[in-house]
């Protein structure tokens, strides 16, 4: 995806750029760099006029940093996600602050975040993190379901902001149907991680099969009111399910086998960040 000719990045050193590009070809993002590409058909079926390029681009850095830095959390612990909040708070540069995939990731999106967008980006990624942090302390299925859904809204909707600059006029209709396709794919993700999630006790309920169905009506229910409404997508959407559920079991072994930073680098990490605040964001 990104190369050391692309006008977008001049300034970045080739390091960083090996470095991406051997991370974007990770299998265990398989899935995640896929996904620029199907929101870019969304765009087309919704006419909003975009050069394909610049979409794509600005999404797989989007997509990639959250693939990585949710494999870090999920590796590590969960204030690993507020340093690295921290780190993207500060106004880019051109060479990563750390050479781990995290801190690469984070460096090219940051290149990403740019003008009236980036305030508006880095508070909704705050909102994010608390979603995430409030959805490993869940204690029951019920306030489970209701955090991955707002997960899934808050992860798209990033996504529609960063992609304002690069369209003629803010589309209201875009943004809901983007979060609520996120909604869905949020719960999907998790009835296919459930059981992995409880293993790495990332979940305080038990994941029955009973519970797993309960989020399987959730998800199957949006997904019907998506492809009824708008059925010239029900390919698309049956698409991004097969490539996620294809893409887990494939990356599954090197998932086990390997880590993405070490643990000690984690708590460098942490150390080193500034505590994250509503008036730290305010002051960019």
């Amino acid at each position: 995806m990104l190369n050391s000719t692309e006008p977008c990045y001049p300034a970045l050193s080739p390091e960083v750029i090996r470095r991406y590009q051997s991370i974007s070809s990770d299998q265990r993002y398989g899935h995640f760099v896929r996904i620029p590409q199907r929101i870019y058909r969304c765009l087309e079926y919704f006419k909003v006029t975009a050069n394909r390029a610049s979409v794509i681009d600005r999404l797989h850095s989007y997509y990639l940093f959250i693939g990585v830095v949710d494999d870090l959390i999920d590796s590590t612990e969960i204030e690993a996600g507020r340093a690295i909040l921290s780190q993207l708070a500060t106004p880019s540069s051109n060479e990563a602050g750390t050479m781990d995939p995290a801190g690469v990731v984070t460096c090219v999106l940051n290149l990403h975040l740019t003008g009236d967008v980036r305030l508006r980006v880095l508070t909704k990624f705050e909102k994010l993190y608390d979603a995430v942090v409030g959805e490993r302390s869940a204690g029951s299925l019920a306030e489970f379901i209701a955090h991955r859904k707002t997960v899934g809204r808050l992860t798209a909707e990033l996504s529609y902001l960063l992609l304002v600059p690069l369209m003629d006029r803010e589309r209201e209709d875009l943004d809901l149907f983007l979060q609520d396709v996120g909604e869905v794919g949020c719960l999907i993700d998790s009835i296919i991680d459930l059981r992995g999630d409880q293993r790495m006790r990332l979940v305080n309920f038990n994941p029955s099969f009973h519970n797993r169905m309960r989020i399987m009506v959730h998800a199957v229910s949006g997904g019907i009111k998506l492809s009824v409404r708008h059925p010239r997508l029900l390919l698309l959407f049956l698409e991004a399910v097969a490539d996620n559920l294809r893409d887990r079991f494939r990356s599954a072994p090197a998932a086990a086998n390997a880590l993405s930073i070490t643990q000690a680098e984690s708590e460098a990490r942490v150390g080193a960040a500034n505590p994250l605040s509503a008036g730290a964001w305010t002051k960019l």
